[in-house]
């Protein structure tokens, strides 16, 4: 799993550093970095309603590579908490957390081709590698889940200039379309249960573009 993460990274850096020579002196390509807060509730084929949204720092870099002046293409490298919690008699509240390398290619749209504030939108396809998953009273949860996830990344955002440089506002939502849950099916009085989760997660972040 980890080589799988350090190869995705490297082809990510890689194209963004093959692309940047050619288009630097027309200034297609545009790097960054942002952070904010993650609020995530999982979505398991047993919640009962009780469960509550677990909230999160996350962050990133990013490379914007413009294909026009409304057009571009915005690849990132975020880390991303994803879990819930529900109360417990045992525990007080139970909280599950995890860890997620989240790679998004997103295909983003200016409304505006130039201006002090710029509104984007933007959706395309994420891959996340697993780093880490924890669980109250049980601890390192990690061979329970699999360790790669595949989903969607759409949401809002605005540009607004600040001189040489831009500030980065984002609002979005990721839709994790993989069951992640790969722990064998429990047995009940006899039947099997077959549980599935699967991530969601909202995120607002602000960064710096250049």
């Amino acid at each position: 799993m980890k080589k799988g993460v350090l190869v995705c990274a490297a082809v990510l850096v890689l194209a963004v550093l093959v692309a940047a020579p050619a288009s630097a002196a027309s200034k297609k390509v545009d790097f960054g970095f942002k952070l904010g807060l993650s609020s995530s509730n999982n979505k398991w084929t047993d919640d009962d309603g009780t469960e509550n949204a677990l909230t999160e720092a996350t962050y990133g870099g990013l490379a914007i590579i413009n294909l026009s002046p409304n057009i571009g293409l915005q690849v990132e490298i975020d880390y991303l908490i994803t879990g819930e919690t529900w109360p417990s008699v045992e525990y007080d509240t139970v909280k599950e957390r995890f860890g997620y390398l989240h790679i998004p290619v997103l295909f983003r749209y200016k409304f505006m081709k130039e201006g002090k504030f710029i509104p984007v939108a933007f959706a395309g396809p994420v891959i996340s590698f697993l780093v880490s998953a924890y669980e109250t009273g049980y601890g390192d949860v990690e061979d329970f889940f699999k360790s790669t996830d595949f989903g969607l990344d759409m949401g809002l955002g605005a540009e607004f200039a600040l001189g040489n440089i831009k500030a980065l506002i984002d609002f979005r939502y990721y839709m994790g379309l993989t069951n992640v849950y790969s722990a064998p099916d429990l047995v009940i009085m006899e039947l099997p249960m077959d549980f599935t989760m699967k991530n969601a997660a909202f995120m607002l972040t602000a960064g710096i573009i250049f």
